[in-house]
């Protein structure tokens, strides 16, 4: 029952994160063309609201995602990691990339030197939820 409830957690925190660095990549992005001097504006009250929450969630998924890499992670063989644990390790490496990024950005006010857009996070969300697919079939 608890692995259950940090799953269902963990997805409606990646689903919060996503959904957001979907919305703002798809749609925001492109109300530029629309918009043209009133963007900056609609932009900021987008963000005002998405500020209160999308932080929130993400640190909810890097969290909950870390303990739910203790349940699947398992212990290594003697041959060495299995391709599961291989694909769980770069998509555990990315997960935490993200977090640790946002946390800086976010809290303590320190911009990322490169990917200053959120189109490099969009990217990794994209190949999180392909590498989560993947690690059971390999």
């Amino acid at each position: 029952m608890l692995y259950l409830t940090f799953h269902l957690i963990h997805i409606f925190s990646v689903f919060i994160y996503g959904g957001f660095l979907f919305t703002d990549n798809l749609f925001c992005s492109r109300m530029k063309n629309d918009l043209g001097d009133e963007y900056p504006k609609a932009r900021e009250q987008f963000m005002k609201y998405v500020r209160k929450v999308v932080p929130k969630a993400l640190i909810v998924a890097v969290l909950s995602g870390g303990v739910l890499f203790s349940y699947h992670f398992g212990t290594i063989g003697e041959e060495g990691l299995s391709n599961f644990q291989k694909v769980l390790l770069v998509k555990a490496f990315l997960g935490a990339w993200l977090g640790v990024r946002g946390v800086l950005q976010v809290f303590f006010g320190i911009q990322p030197l490169v990917f200053k857009s959120h189109l490099f996070p969009f990217i990794l969300v994209i190949i999180i939820i392909f590498l989560s697919q993947l690690m059971f079939a390999v």
